[in-house]
């Protein structure tokens, strides 16, 4: 007898930026892959307010951030309704920088806590249910850190039991709190801080924590700070802002003007470079021996790019748009959220690009990177409008 068995697609969490392990890509199968047979419906909207953080998901809930005047928000919704459940705020003086303004750092769940950072240096641990503040500290004041030109931008990293941030100041470049009650544990380095996000890594000779600053990569051992190796890598204006690709101690790195991309081996060195292809603030993603990822800058195309890992050797370009965009991948396709505020779907093949559909999801300027859980798509542009679209087939 034939038994016919319907099993549930699995909903993974997205608990902060570029999702589980900061890698950009959602195991989650069952969703609508084909926009063109089929655009996704728009679930709902909500006004946050002028910001650059992406939205975390966990638990049926969304954790973004927002600005108004001089007041900041830490927001948690409702994902499925967009339904605010609770609303956290605080001083913060408003800088429009170089775009709209307001905070830029993803924030980040863990359990039953949420860690947020203003641009300005804030950092707090909160209730995920109910939003009552735990614990907080200030990077400049109280663990003597130095604010980068456009404010903090880099998300808190949870390593175990400590919550890892970047003050980037003299000996206090790198710092490890108590995750549970805020309580300094080690800080190291002189590097200033930049603008990407640190990330756990795994390889043959170590385990630790990599940084993407101001002076280039670099990792120390998370019990006590101590510094694994350094690869320099400076810019124009102290802007490393993409998250690593990593993998068995090689990391992925690139810049923007005119700096371009590397393989670098964390001890020996770069395996290899291309200083034609660039990155602004948009990371890429590693999936088999393959690399995406959307080169371009200010002013240039936005050019969704396929390379080789070991090699760099370049497999195929396709232009999604302007400037800039955010690629995630979900099970084997790509979405592709531009600067202009158009979602792009594409597979992920190193063999060929074939676009899967293509619509305006919402109002531009976006820098924030997609989030992607229980087959819903969840966006935010500059000026604070935070969409859902439902991604069910």
């Amino acid at each position: 007898m034939l038994v016919l068995l319907n099993f549930p697609a699995v909903a993974d969490d997205w608990p902060q930026i570029m999702g589980p392990q900061r890698r950009g890509i959602s195991k989650e199968t069952c969703w609508n892959a084909n926009w063109v047979a089929k655009e996704p419906p728009l679930l709902w909207r909500f006004q946050a307010g002028p910001g650059a953080s992406s939205c975390a998901v966990s638990g049926g809930r969304v954790y973004t951030m927002g600005s108004k005047g001089d007041v900041e928000s830490v927001l948690c919704l409702e994902a499925s309704t967009g339904k605010e459940i609770w609303r956290q705020t605080y001083d913060c003086k408003f800088d429009k920088r170089s775009w709209e303004g307001g905070p830029a750092v993803t924030p980040v769940v863990d359990g039953e806590r949420l860690y947020t950072l203003s641009f300005r240096g804030r950092l707090f641990c909160w209730n995920a249910k109910d939003g009552t503040k735990i614990w907080e500290c200030h990077l400049k004041s109280d663990l003597h850190g130095i604010m980068p030109k456009w404010g903090w931008a880099g998300s808190p990293l949870v390593a175990g039991d400590k919550l890892i941030v970047e003050p980037g100041g003299e000996g206090t470049s790198r710092t490890a709190l108590d995750k549970l009650t805020g309580k300094t544990i080690w800080q190291t380095g002189n590097d200033p801080t930049a603008y990407a996000s640190p990330i756990l890594f795994t390889s043959p000779n170590f385990n630790g924590v990599a940084f993407f600053n101001a002076a280039g990569l670099s990792a120390v051992n998370p019990d006590d700070g101590s510094e694994l190796f350094r690869q320099p890598w400076k810019t124009d204006f102290d802007v490393n802002a993409s998250i690593p690709a990593q993998r068995d101690g090689k990391f992925f790195i690139g810049s923007a003007y005119g700096r371009g991309i590397a393989l670098v081996d964390g001890i020996e060195g770069p395996v290899w470079q291309n200083k034609k292809l660039i990155i602004h603030f948009q990371s890429p993603i590693l999936s088999g021996d393959h690399l995406y990822f959307v080169e371009g800058q200010a002013e240039n195309p936005a050019v969704l790019t396929c390379l080789e890992w070991n090699s760099g050797k370049v497999c195929w370009q396709h232009r999604v748009g302007h400037e800039r965009a955010h690629p995630i991948m979900v099970d084997d396709k790509l979405i592709i959220l531009t600067q202009d505020g158009e979602l792009v779907l594409t597979n992920a093949a190193p063999s060929h690009c074939r676009e899967l559909g293509r619509f305006q999801a919402l109002p531009k300027t976006v820098f924030a990177p997609p989030a992607f859980s229980d087959r819903r798509l969840f966006l935010r542009n500059n000026s604070g409008t935070v969409v859902c679209y439902d991604m069910s087939p």
